[in-house]
């Protein structure tokens, strides 16, 4: 049979249901691109909420004493800050290095052996699911 307009009773049927089926696809392949184009570009917390959630940390698990809190809240959002200017720097993995290192210094000077043996235990655990390669020093 054929329709008022001349052309086969089911094939514009068949047309309507293959481009139905071809835009079903293309919306499924986009949402899959989409997503996995947005698991590359995780947002970064600021050094702030870094160093808040850092210092949360310490005092949850630490029990850190003010005269303590005091001394770690600077250096905790100068590390933060300083990290992230690092990261735009060509020698950006030798600078991370060296603050992380300072970082640690300063931690053990204020921290007590105990207290730094947990922290510097967490330091290890987070760089290690970062990927990062740490090779600093080991707590005595």
């Amino acid at each position: 049979m054929i329709n008022q307009n001349g052309s086969p009773k089911g094939y514009l049927t068949t047309i309507n249901n293959r481009l139905k089926s071809v835009l079903k696809f293309s919306c499924i392949i986009a949402v899959i691109f989409l997503s996995a184009l947005t698991s590359f570009a995780q947002p970064r917390w600021s050094p702030e909420v870094r160093s808040n959630r850092e210092i949360q940390w310490l005092k949850d698990s630490l029990h850190i004493t003010d005269a303590q809190l005091n001394k770690i809240s600077s250096i905790s959002l100068t590390y933060q800050q300083e990290m992230d200017k690092a990261a735009n720097l060509p020698d950006k993995k030798k600078r991370q290095a060296k603050l992380i290192k300072q970082k640690d210094a300063q931690m053990k000077a204020i921290l007590d052996h105990s207290q730094y043996f947990r922290y510097f235990k967490r330091e290890e655990l987070i760089r290690k699911q970062d990927a990062k390669v740490y090779k600093g020093h080991q707590p005595m």
